[in-house]
C-alpha cells in the first residue's frame, strides 16, 4: 500500500468518526433556541366614568318682608299676633307701634241666622229662668277678618267664615276668649290662611315695591 492510498484511508476513517459522534449527540444541542415572544401588553384599565357636577340649585325668591306695621286685634289675645309674627314675611309686626302709616287689623264678628236667633233666644230665657242651671246655646257663623291699612284706607281684605253651634253654661269660666272651643280652634287655622293669601295678593306686592322705591329695603 503506498502512501497515497494510506492517506486516503485515514481521511475516510476521520470522516466517518465524525459522522458518528454527530449522529449520537443530543437532539437539544442540534436545534437552534428560538427566543420565546415576549407576552401580550396588558390591555388598558377603563377609564372612570366621568361623573357630571350636580345641577345648581335653583333658589326661588319668596315674597318680600313687609317693613314695620302695627298690629290692631281683638281676636283670641295675642295668640293671633305671635302665629303671625312668627311668618318671616311679618317678622316686623309690632302691636305697641302706634302711629305707623301700615297696618294689620285682625276682628271677629258673629252673625245669627233666623233660626240660631230664635234658638238663642228661648235658650236665653231657659238659662234664665232656671239661674243658669240649664246652657247658653247659641248657633251662627263666626267671622274673622284681616285688614291690611295704609294710611288709614283699606288695602286688602280678607274674610274667613264657619259655622257654629255653642253652649256656655252662665257662671263658667271662659278661656276660649269667647269663640268656644271648636271656635278659638278654628280661628287659629284662619291665620295660615290668611299667610298664603296675603303670599299672592298682588295689592301687597305693590305696597312692598312702592316701599322700597320711597325709603329702601323693606326689610330695614
Amino acid at each position: 500500500m503506498n502512501r497515497e492510498t494510506v492517506s486516503r484511508v485515514l481521511r475516510l476513517a476521520a470522516t466517518t468518526a465524525a459522522a458518528t459522534v454527530m449522529s449520537n449527540a443530543p437532539a437539544a444541542e442540534l436545534m437552534i433556541q428560538v427566543p420565546a415572544a415576549p407576552p401580550p401588553a396588558p390591555a388598558p384599565a377603563p377609564a372612570a366614568p366621568i361623573s357630571a357636577p350636580p345641577p345648581a340649585s335653583v333658589v326661588v325668591a319668596g315674597p318680600a318682608a313687609f317693613p314695620a306695621l302695627q298690629y290692631a286685634g281683638t281676636v283670641a289675645g295675642d295668640e293671633m299676633y305671635t302665629a303671625i309674627r312668627a311668618n318671616p314675611r311679618f317678622a316686623k309686626l309690632d302691636k305697641d307701634l302706634i302711629g305707623s302709616p301700615i297696618s294689620l287689623r285682625v276682628t271677629h264678628s258673629f252673625a245669627l241666622s233666623a233660626g240660631g236667633k230664635a234658638t238663642g233666644l228661648a235658650s236665653a230665657i231657659l238659662a234664665g229662668s232656671t239661674l243658669g242651671l240649664l246652657p247658653l246655646v247659641t248657633n251662627g257663623d263666626l267671622i274673622i277678618t284681616y285688614e291690611m291699612v295704609v294710611n288709614g284706607t283699606v288695602l286688602s281684605t280678607y274674610v274667613y267664615q264657619k259655622n257654629f253651634t255653642r253652649s256656655q253654661n252662665l257662671y263658667s269660666t271662659d278661656t276660649t276668649y269667647g269663640l268656644g272651643k271648636e271656635g278659638l280652634a278654628w280661628t287659629r287655622t284662619t291665620v295660615d290662611q290668611f299667610l298664603t293669601d296675603a303670599a299672592k295678593d298682588p295689592k301687597l306686592d305693590g305696597l312692598i315695591t312702592e316701599y322700597q322705591f320711597y325709603f329702601g329695603t323693606a326689610t330695614k
